[in-house]
């Protein structure tokens, strides 16, 4: 992939996205449809991402930076604590209902090529983010100011683990909004709807 000319390898990705968009069933997307919306002859995009599924694979990446750069301005904009956070959820499942199936499912199913990218992106890039959306959150006086932020974003780490392990979860995923709602609300409150004292410890 050197020696490549940085304006065709973005027109080649560019057409990519938008053709894989338009449908779900990536494979009816042919490598002569992509080189005819890019400009550019089926050879130049195998010079340039070597195979159909690496091309796949970049499409994928550049899916997941888009909805994390929309979900960054949201944390860092000036809006309501509560409109970040419906922000960021509308914008994951904006990108669960619009792409198709195949990039979909190797997003779920942690595919080799997308799983080091995925982990790397929530290391140095998304973990970050959510603590400063945590520290906002506190500011604001929609989170609970004595929880720390490490047990907050172990509490986040454990419920990425939890999806990570049950990708079933998932798939299918427009048949199942119900149960990503009630999950999603669990996440953010909890499964208790009064407050027990669960410690023992006395009331001041």
């Amino acid at each position: 992939m050197t020696n490549r000319k940085p304006d065709k390898y973005q027109s080649i990705l560019n057409a990519a996205v938008a053709l894989f968009l338009r449908t779900h069933d990536v494979k009816k997307v042919s490598l002569e449809t992509i080189a005819h919306e890019a400009g550019v002859s089926p050879t130049t995009i195998y010079n340039n991402f070597g195979t159909r599924e690496n091309l796949l694979h970049e499409v994928t990446k550049v899916l997941v930076r888009e909805t994390l750069e929309r979900s960054r301005k949201l944390v860092r904009s000036d809006i309501p604590f509560p409109q970040k956070i419906t922000g960021i959820i509308s914008s994951k499942l904006d990108l669960a209902s619009k792409a198709n199936s195949e990039i979909v499912d190797k997003l779920i199913n942690q595919d080799k090529g997308i799983a080091l990218f995925i982990d790397e992106l929530y290391k140095n890039e998304i973990r970050p983010l959510w603590l400063e959306m945590l520290d906002d959150g506190k500011k604001q006086g929609y989170i609970d100011t004595s929880l720390d932020n490490e047990a907050l974003v172990t509490y986040i780490d454990a419920m990425r683990a939890g999806f990570n392990a049950k990708p079933e979860i998932l798939q299918d995923f427009a048949n199942k909004i119900g149960l990503i709602e009630q999950l999603t609300r669990i996440m953010f409150y909890g499964f208790l709807k009064k407050e027990i004292n669960l410690f023992g410890k006395e009331e001041s």
